[in-house]
């Protein structure tokens, strides 16, 4: 099994880190070459997406070490990983993923 980074293990012990009404990422893992992310809807169901696939969100196009681009409407928007402190939740638009990502 893999260990969760640093990251993720803080936020998971911190209260209201994320808004739970909303969709949230919760953790992207595996390697650069196969990533794959673990998104938590507001009905409380969690799924695990790669590149290619498809979500309630919309079309997985890109993962990245801390964000998920999805398309969706004819736009690409982004789900990112809560920082420390901060509570984060809705996705946000955002043009195309950037040489970081992974390209489906």
């Amino acid at each position: 099994m893999e260990k969760a980074s640093p990251q993720t293990t803080q936020l998971a012990t911190q209260k209201n880190a994320v808004r739970l009404n909303q969709p949230v990422l919760l953790g992207v893992f595996g390697s650069t070459t196969a990533p794959r992310a673990m998104i938590r809807y507001p009905n409380g169901r969690i799924d695990t997406v790669r590149p290619g696939d498809k979500t309630r969100l919309g079309q997985v196009v890109a993962i990245g070490e801390d964000v998920l681009h999805v398309a969706r409407n004819g736009r690409t928007e982004v789900l990112r990983l809560p920082r420390p402190g901060e509570v984060v939740s809705s996705l946000r638009p955002h043009a195309r993923p950037s040489a970081e990502t992974n390209a489906a």
